[in-house]
């Protein structure tokens, strides 16, 4: 059975302050590669397993998601300089 996907309202302007072309490029990725097995990504440490991060390049997705609910909610994308704090 295949998760969905959830965006928080706040990542629509984060994908604005990145740009078309890597908004679009980062958008595949997470179709591609994360959608379909969101343990691609990394446990943050600290947050005891709860949130994610997703590595495209030189940008971070930060989500979490639910495998009794079969959710994956991406709460910020963002360059790696930035996304950590």
């Amino acid at each position: 059975m295949p998760y969905h996907l959830l965006f928080k309202r706040s990542v629509k302007k984060d994908l604005k302050k990145i740009g078309k072309e890597n908004s679009s490029r980062i958008l595949k990725a997470i179709r591609e590669r994360l959608l379909p097995d969101p343990r691609a990504g990394k446990p943050l440490r600290g947050k005891n397993g709860v949130l994610w991060s997703f590595r495209i390049g030189d940008y971070r997705v930060i989500y979490t998601f639910s495998d009794k609910d079969l959710v994956i909610l991406v709460i910020r994308i963002s360059h790696r300089r930035e996304v950590y704090r």
